[in-house]
């Protein structure tokens, strides 16, 4: 056996293990808190932020103190950029030198493409985010002071918020999460607005950027790609929710529109709800695993599968059926590395969410599709549940083996499911031996 190798795989998994377990220790202590809670709760709640999931096993409004909310934020903000990325702007802003070894895990961490203008991307980008989650906490200021009455409260949960919506957390400063805000038209534009840029990949935003100040003249076949999977994903969830809402007299057509909305974007990792998701059809919570699953884009704060890599097996898909040798969009030709890569992850993912659905029904009873709904949230870092009647999710009511369990796959799901497996493999061997080709009858 070799020895033990630190990957940048094994390195940013590791940075996440360590930044969990620091939180874990500050959200137990008695100062975090305004009653007594297990450690192991502490642990989901500090992973669940880290991890920029979502998922509650404690009211967020009640069982912590500003403190404890300060906590949470802080470790939202280190889960969605990165210990590593933070780690590494400060090295930059001291002009200390950054290595090949650092730049290698800067550019996992960023899902970045090559090494060239990699320090230069991060230095300029991590303003940009800052200047966004401000600039989306004055925007949320009004409708939280309406309600509020106080400038200084309306402030702070202006400022969670948009960190939170723009890092995809979906922690909300409320118990009913963003339930009485669901008529709001403001903020529910705000607030989707804010998932959707960080749902996009830090990458695609400065292209963006560079785009619009005439930096470049075109953008990559990877942004376009990006924005047209994720608008084309948003109208499509929005299409099939607005057809199971539209039943619900409850609501005003105004409010139907704005919920439709409002989850098809927050599906996409963020985890923010205005309604209660138990009410929904089986076929809205499917469509929901389906998005959920996608998740968001590359080298952004949200997780899932991504959206590049659906779209290029429904690429791949369509290609085949069509009778095309390549796999092509706008022109460009994909890799089969890129293909191949695509239904690696989507395999991995698909094997991981089922068996522990699976695993996690018979062990808690509970019926499968609102396990499966939980397992996906957690796989990809998104924080909706079908929840208990004490509006926490349905972790809440697991046993310490389930909420183990949801805590790996929260882990996993933010790292990667590719990258968390090569960290777990190491770094493998490269072979020379091309063996003798085989015909299989598929």
């Amino acid at each position: 056996m070799g020895a033990f190798q630190w990957t940048p795989h094994r390195v940013l998994l590791f940075s996440y293990l360590i930044a969990i377990l620091v939180g874990s220790i500050l959200l137990y202590l008695p100062i975090s808190t305004t009653r007594t809670l297990s450690y192991l709760d502490a642990l989901f709640t500090s992973t669940s932020a880290i991890t920029v999931t979502g998922l509650v096993v404690l009211d967020t409004e009640k069982d912590f103190t500003p403190f404890g909310k300060v906590v949470l934020l802080v470790l939202i903000q280190l889960g969605g950029l990165g210990y590593m990325t933070l780690t590494t702007y400060f090295l930059i802003t001291l002009r200390r030198k950054i290595g090949l070894r650092e730049r290698l895990i800067l550019a996992e961490a960023f899902n970045y493409p090559g090494m060239y203008g990699l320090v230069r991307f991060t230095k300029r980008m991590l303003p940009i985010i800052l200047f966004l989650e401000f600039l989306g906490a004055v925007l949320l200021f009004p409708s939280f002071f309406q309600r509020q009455g106080d400038p200084l409260t309306s402030a702070g949960m202006s400022l969670f918020h948009s960190i939170s919506a723009f890092n995809n957390a979906g922690f909300s400063l409320f118990s009913d999460n963003l339930t009485r805000f669901r008529g709001d038209i403001w903020l529910n534009l705000v607030v989707c607005t804010l998932i959707i840029l960080g749902g996009l990949g830090f990458f695609v935003l400065y292209e963006l950027l560079l785009y619009w100040r005439g930096g470049i003249r075109r953008l990559s076949t990877h942004t376009k790609l990006v924005l047209v999977s994720s608008s084309l994903l948003v109208l499509l969830g929005s299409f099939v929710l607005l057809l199971d809402l539209y039943q619900w007299d409850e609501l005003s057509l105004k409010e139907k529109i704005l919920v439709s909305l409002f989850h098809s974007v927050s599906a996409r990792t963020a985890g923010f709800n205005t309604v209660d998701l138990s009410m929904l059809s089986e076929a809205s919570l499917f469509m929901l695993i389906n998005l959920m699953f996608v998740g968001a884009s590359p080298g952004g704060t949200g997780g899932g599968i991504k959206t590049i890599t659906a779209t290029v097996i429904f690429l791949a898909v369509l290609s085949h059926i069509r009778g095309q040798r390549e796999v092509s969009f706008l022109g460009r030709r994909l890799m089969d590395s890129q293909i191949h890569r695509a239904m690696v992850i989507l395999s991995l993912g698909f094997a991981y969410t089922t068996l522990m659905a699976l695993i996690l029904s018979e062990i808690e009873g509970k019926r499968l599709i609102p396990v499966l709904f939980e397992v996906v949230s957690a796989f990809s870092t998104v924080g909706l549940s079908v929840g208990n009647p004490q509006g926490l999710s349905l972790s809440a009511d697991f046993s310490p083996l389930g909420k183990i369990l949801i805590i790996l796959t929260m882990i996993t799901g933010r790292v990667g499911v590719l990258s968390f497996m090569l960290a777990l493999a190491g770094k493998g061997r490269v072979r020379h031996v091309s063996y003798p080709e085989a015909r299989l009858l598929l």
